[in-house]
C-alpha cells in the first residue's frame, strides 16, 4: 500500500472516512467522491514504519483526528464538500494536542 494514495482507493470504494496514523506522518483521508450523504464510518489504519506494515486500529468516539489531507481540497466533487465539517472539532483537537507536545519553534533574532 502506498499512502495517501490508496487511502483514497479505500475511502471512495468503501464510503469511509480513513485516518492513517504513523510517527512520520498522520492524516485523515474523506471520499473525494460519492453519492450518499456523509461517510459511513471511520477506519484507523496504523504504519508500523520500521516493518512497513500496516494495521487496523481501534479508537473511541470522538477522538481527535489529524488534518484532513489537503489533496482532499482539490480534488472533491462539489457533492462531498460538507463533509469535513462534522470532523473539523476533532482535527482542531489534534492540532491542539500537538502544539502542546511539539511547541512551534520561535526564532529571534
Amino acid at each position: 500500500m502506498n499512502t495517501p494514495d490508496h487511502l483514497y482507493v479505500i475511502a471512495n470504494t468503501f464510503n469511509l472516512c480513513v485516518v492513517f496514523l504513523a510517527r512520520s506522518q498522520s492524516t485523515t483521508v474523506l471520499p473525494l467522491v460519492s453519492n450518499m450523504d456523509g461517510p459511513l464510518g471511520t477506519i484507523f489504519v496504523g504504519l508500523i514504519e520500521e516493518f512497513q506494515h500496516f494495521i487496523q486500529l481501534q479508537f473511541i468516539d470522538g477522538c481527535p483526528l489529524p488534518p484532513l489531507h489537503v489533496q482532499w481540497e482539490y480534488h472533491r466533487d462539489m457533492r462531498v464538500s460538507g463533509w469535513a465539517t462534522p470532523y473539523r472539532n476533532r482535527m482542531a483537537d489534534w492540532v491542539a494536542k500537538y502544539n502542546e507536545m511539539y511547541p512551534p519553534l520561535r526564532h529571534f533574532m
